[in-house]
């Protein structure tokens, strides 16, 4: 390549460098509108406004406004953090590719147990709830046998190829959009008090009934709860290897992704508050949100709004499933595992350009964790998103450290001009380094409250053992094992290597 290269086709050449010598190829057919319905999908704002904003009204009041708010400003500044380190190194795996690459192996094996954990249950909690939104509709459900036929339906769908599922995504996306859109003008028509009023946080006073200030306490545990709302944004980075010009490409997406969400979840939120007759009302109803949209629209648009609702979190549930199905098929390649294991998931098949082999054991493990009673299956997700994220904030204070190591290693690939034009097009963060610093202290706040409140610790402690074991298999296997050799030495020396 002359130096004349064009900066486009540099960065084209280092993205198809990344993911060369690793064997298997995805298709690179997405767009970034393809990459953000299928992100915005396993985020599934409509089921995170009325199960997680509901749960955050009942318990902070008028708190959610600035709680949501701070968070929104907390879960950018992370979306930062992804999406420089993602165009940096735009592979699939998510944040096992990103901070195995940049911290090294062993944080890497961590995060990589992290997600082979977490994203399994969290499908099962999903599915396990999807009973509920359908029963308004169809009585008599039982949980348990609609959560496995809704996974075995979502792992089939998710091994059709990307642009399929892109498609089906998106229009179950646009039916939960509409959902938070009816939310917002049911609010917004009928204000009953302004927002100023919503800047006093008040929650409900369980002694007397009324409303009370709510406290400095309460106050961060409603951001806390926001940004729980809020995650999965930087799910765009698991699609990379199918995105076209990945390198600007998955930027936009996280970011695209992160704002999107804040906006959907945040508006219809505040529009309630706005909006409902009773804050002492709605603040003390088992179910605020449904109680806020039976209120105001009537029985009947709430039961298709929540069968809306149903299908949002089974759309949640195939986006999910395509995101574990690349972490282990990009663990697998990375050869971080036995080979005996890794060489049939690392497999992508050749029709649907899809890792259906991994996708299909993820879907097992889920299947599995339908079995596992709730209560547990919530402890063992509370407290894992923490140390990703402070893991993604890390490693964006490293990764400006190994540019000049990156572009060198680049130049193996491509000549040094491209390589430098290429790494030259890659996002950077604003006000770095603020960002990851602001998100650490957010983090560091999570882990305060965890230990000071009693009922985190076993959510706490199930997460510190994920972690521990994490690092546990690097010690043990993956430092020992010559078979790792991109994940031990895993930087950008190989990563674009021809």
């Amino acid at each position: 390549m002359s130096p004349q290269t064009p900066p486009g086709a540099a960065a084209a050449a280092l993205d198809t460098a990344a993911t060369t010598t690793h064997g298997a190829h995805l298709s690179r057919s997405l767009g970034v509108g393809g990459n953000v319905l299928i992100t915005l999908s396993g985020i599934s704002p409509a089921s995170s406004v009325f199960i997680l904003g509901g749960a955050a009204l009942a318990g902070y009041g008028t708190g959610v406004f600035w709680g949501f708010l701070l968070a929104g400003v907390i879960s950018v500044l992370i979306a930062f953090c992804y999406a420089e380190l993602a165009s940096r190194h735009p592979i699939a795996g998510g944040d096992y590719s990103l901070v195995s690459r940049v911290l090294g192996p062993a944080a890497g094996a961590a995060v990589f147990f992290i997600g082979l954990v977490s994203l399994p249950l969290i499908v099962a909690i999903f599915a396990l709830g999807v009973a509920d939104y359908l029963g308004v509709a169809i009585a008599g459900l039982d949980p348990l046998g609609t959560a496995l036929i809704v996974i075995a339906l979502a792992v089939v769908t998710a091994c059709f190829n990307i642009r399929t599922n892109a498609w089906v995504t998106g229009a179950f996306l646009f039916v939960e959009i509409a959902a938070l859109a009816l939310l917002a003008l049911l609010g917004f028509v009928h204000v009953e008090r302004p927002i100023t009023e919503l800047l006093d946080p008040q929650a409900l006073d369980a002694a007397t009934g009324g409303l009370a200030p709510l406290g400095i306490a309460g106050l961060v545990l409603a951001v806390t709860q926001g940004i729980f709302s809020y995650n999965g944004y930087g799910g765009a980075v698991y699609f990379a290897e199918e995105t076209k010009d990945a390198r600007r490409a998955i930027a936009k997406a996280v970011l695209w992704s992160a704002g999107i969400t804040v906006l959907a979840e945040l508006v219809p939120l505040t529009a309630i508050l706005m909006g409902a007759d009773s804050l002492e009302d709605l603040f003390g109803a088992a179910l605020p949100v449904e109680s806020f949209l039976s209120a105001s629209a009537g029985e009947a648009v709430s039961v298709v709004v929540l069968i809306a609702i149903a299908l949002a979190i089974v759309n949640a549930i195939i986006a999910i499933a395509l995101q574990s199905g690349r972490l282990l098929f990009a663990a697998a390649r990375d050869r971080a595992m036995p080979d005996a294991i890794a060489r049939p998931l690392a497999v992508v098949s050749a029709r649907t350009k899809m890792p259906v082999a991994a996708t299909i054991v993820m879907g097992v493990l889920a299947l599995a964790a339908c079995f596992i009673p709730f209560d547990v299956l919530l402890n063992a997700t509370g407290s894992t998103l923490a140390f990703s994220y402070g893991f993604i904030a890390l490693a964006a204070f490293a990764v400006r450290r190994t540019r000049a190591t990156e572009a060198a290693a680049s130049a193996d690939a491509v000549s040094p001009t491209a390589a430098a034009s290429a790494a030259a097009n890659g996002y950077r963060m604003p006000l770095w380094p603020l960002p990851p610093a602001i998100a650490l202290l957010a983090i560091g706040a999570i882990f305060v409250i965890g230990i000071l409140d009693p009922a985190q610790w076993l959510s706490l402690g199930i997460a510190f053992g994920i972690v521990g074991a994490g690092f546990a298999y690097y010690a043990l296997y993956l430092r020992r094992s010559p078979a790792a050799l991109h994940l031990l030495h895993g930087d950008d020396d190989e990563e674009f290597s021809a």
